[in-house]
């Protein structure tokens, strides 16, 4: 193994763990299999900012409304009393998206030069 593949393969694993997972494939010129870790990674990030925006549609409506004063301990109350109704789907985004991610930086790990 040369210098420069193991250099190559250390700035894949840290694009993978701290960019976005797959990230790193793209640059191993390995697009196929990064897309089968980003794609399930978006989609499920997609997913559970849908659920983080429709929580906050929900507070901050009430705060307009003057139903919930300017408190951050009534503010977070309130977002936790919202979280227990996320339901499996935000359970299961999370498990895919943190399993994707996992799972990329083993990848990089393993593929060959």
């Amino acid at each position: 193994m040369s210098g420069s593949s193991l250099s190559k393969r250390h700035l894949a694993l840290l694009l993978s763990a701290l960019v976005f997972p797959g990230s790193g494939h793209f640059l191993l010129k390995r697009k196929a299999r990064g897309c089968l870790f980003l794609v399930p990674a978006l989609v499920a990030l997609a997913l559970v900012l849908r659920q983080i925006m429709a929580r906050l549609d929900q507070v901050m409506a009430q705060i307009d409304s003057g139903a919930l004063p300017l408190d951050v301990q009534l503010i977070m109350e309130k977002v936790d009393a919202l979280s227990v109704n996320d339901g499996p789907a935000m359970t299961v985004a999370v498990c895919v998206l943190v399993a994707c991610w996992i799972g990329s930086l083993i990848d990089t790990l393993l593929i060959k030069p």
